[in-house]
């Protein structure tokens, strides 16, 4: 989605409910409106509502006692992920793939990197016939390299406890646990200023125009399973077998 910077949603600049929804990409509420955006509850309460009713949020009926929580639609994800840039031309953007191409089989080849793209697919407006090209909108399904979930979970902790040594700061688990993944999105989008990466199971793949540019062929890895040692019987004597 590319927006621009005066546009009104929800009688507000663009700019600042891009920033609402960027404070957190799962749920919001009317705290974080008030402590992103200064509203009092009630002008909170309303701009909440009004964005639910531009199909950018919806209630979260999942969040039990909790009355006025809503999460991110698809729209939302895509106004989150928006830029605020001139669109650029078609050689560039077929650059900037080309670089990310390379990235997907330097991820998979890096035994350092906890996590392989199994999958890139790319959607928007590359996929037209323009000369321009806005967000270079990128889904890529990202698979452990370690088929045993017990010990990719050692792994990952492992990798999060290494980096907070090297002064990277945690807020809780879920962003150690999340650490190794987002390591390897950060590398995949390469500081490009258009490259927009999403998730391939977030819903968008199912609404939108898409091609898939590449598909692992290897098969996702399962655990095997453990194979005891070999008994060595002892034939009795007398019998035939």
């Amino acid at each position: 989605m590319r927006v621009q910077p005066d546009d009104l949603i929800a009688g507000l600049p663009a700019k600042l409910i891009r920033k609402l929804l960027r404070h957190n990409r799962q749920f919001l509420s009317v705290a974080d409106v008030t402590n992103v955006l200064g509203l009092g509850d009630e002008d909170a309460a309303r701009l909440l509502k009004n964005l639910e009713t531009q199909k950018f949020i919806k209630k979260n009926a999942s969040a039990p006692g909790v009355e006025k929580t809503w999460q991110h639609t698809i729209k939302g994800g895509a106004l989150s992920n928006a830029l605020f840039s001139a669109p650029v031309t078609r050689l560039k953007a077929e650059s900037a793939l080309s670089g990310l191409m390379d990235r997907v089989k330097e991820v998979n080849g890096d035994r350092r990197l906890l996590f392989r793209v199994r999958r890139v697919v790319v959607f928007g407006s590359f996929l037209s016939e323009s000369a321009t090209v806005g967000d270079l909108d990128i889904s890529i399904d990202l698979i452990p390299k370690e088929s045993n979930r017990s010990k990719h979970r050692e792994l990952i902790l492992a990798h999060a406890n290494a980096a907070e040594l090297n002064g990277r700061q945690f807020q809780n688990i879920i962003e150690r646990l999340d650490f190794a993944a987002q390591e390897v999105r950060s590398y995949l989008k390469g500081r490009s200023r258009i490259i927009q990466l999403t998730d391939c199971n977030d819903g968008v793949l199912e609404i939108a125009e898409n091609r898939v540019l590449y598909e692992d062929p290897e098969k996702t890895p399962t655990v095997p399973k453990a194979i005891g040692p070999k008994v060595r019987l002892r034939r009795i004597k007398g019998c035939p077998f």
